[in-house]
Order: C-alpha cells, then structure tokens, then sequence
C-alpha cells in the first residue's frame, strides 16, 4: 500500500508570506536559474515524513496534539536571506534568522523531533536551521545575483505560531502541490 507523501510544517500568514514574495522582487529578473516556490507554500518545514500509511499518521496526530497541549503558542522572526549549502555555492535560498531569535522555535522542534521518534519516525541526522525554502538553484547563477542576494535587506519580519500542520505534498512534473491534513494547535 502506497503512503502519503507528508510533512509537518509552519506556516506564516498570507500577509507575511506576501512581504516575503516582495523582498524577492529586486531578484528574480536575474534569476532565471532559480526556480521560485509560490508565496502560498512558504513554510518552516518542522520534520519531513516521507511516505506515512494513514494509521501512522493518525497515531502520529494524537501524539502531537499531546504535545501541542504543553507547547505555547510562540514568535516567529525573519531576519536575514542566506543560500544552502553556501552562498558562493548556492542550492537553496532561503529566508530566515542567523542567530538565537528563534529559540522557541527550535525547542519546539526538538518536542517535533521527540513526538516523530516516539510514533516510530527516524530521527533527523542534520542539525536545524529553521528557515523557509525561497527557491531551488536549477543551474549557474551570475556573481552579480550572489551579491545582490547577499546584500538583500528587509526589516525583520515576526509572526505568531498558534499551530502546527500535518501537510500533504503532491509530487507532478510542475512541482509540487500542497493540502493540509490536520492542524495540531499551540496552547494559549
């Protein structure tokens, strides 16, 4: 039996996920190497599940929910552009902070981190960057974009976490698709 591609996500509000998509503006006409998510699926991916029979991910559900019951609702802030693996060799641009901003968010993922092992889940071998995925590099990119991404500045942007979501991804020769599964909430 085939599972559902899933993973469990942050998602800001349309208003912040719209601020985000401007500050790329004054970057794509020198982009065309990168292929650019849609606003509507900027996310903090929290723990990629992969392929999840619906009993896994209905054990998984009630063992979040657990967790969401001890977890406060928290700030989100977005502060700086970078580039995976290096900004002199890009992958990924990316959106998110640099230093200890997000403190909350990390301790959140390791309770992510924690619930996913105890549901069965292998654990994540890399360390967390919390960050929302921009783009993916499909090519060479200019020295000119590199520094123009360097230099890309914004006032930080903060958004409140109230909750969770177990998403479903849709793989299709365009990209991929997302739906929301469940929505896991914070406490007050």
């Amino acid at each position: 039996m085939k599972g559902i591609r899933a993973f469990i996500g942050i998602f800001p509000p349309p208003h912040v996920q719209s601020a985000i998509a401007d500050i790329l503006l004054p970057l794509k006409p020198d982009a065309r190497a990168i292929r650019w998510e849609k606003q509507e699926k900027f996310h903090v991916t929290m723990k990629f599940l992969g392929d999840v029979l619906p009993e896994q991910l209905h054990q998984l559900q009630t063992f979040l929910i657990q967790e969401g019951h001890s977890t406060r609702r928290f700030e989100i802030l977005l502060t700086t552009i970078g580039c995976f693996p290096t900004m002199h060799s890009p992958k990924i641009v990316w959106i998110g902070s640099s230093g200890k901003e997000n403190n909350r968010l990390v301790d959140c993922f390791s309770a992510v981190e924690s619930v996913c092992t105890s549901a069965g889940f292998k654990k994540d071998e890399r360390a967390f960057h919390p960050h929302i995925t921009l783009g993916r590099v499909k090519g060479n990119i200019s020295e000119n974009l590199i520094k123009k991404i360097e230099n890309t500045t914004f006032e930080p942007l903060q958004f409140l976490c109230a909750e969770l979501l177990i998403m479903k991804s849709d793989l299709s020769p365009s990209g991929s698709a997302y739906s929301q599964l469940s929505s896991i909430p914070l406490t007050h």
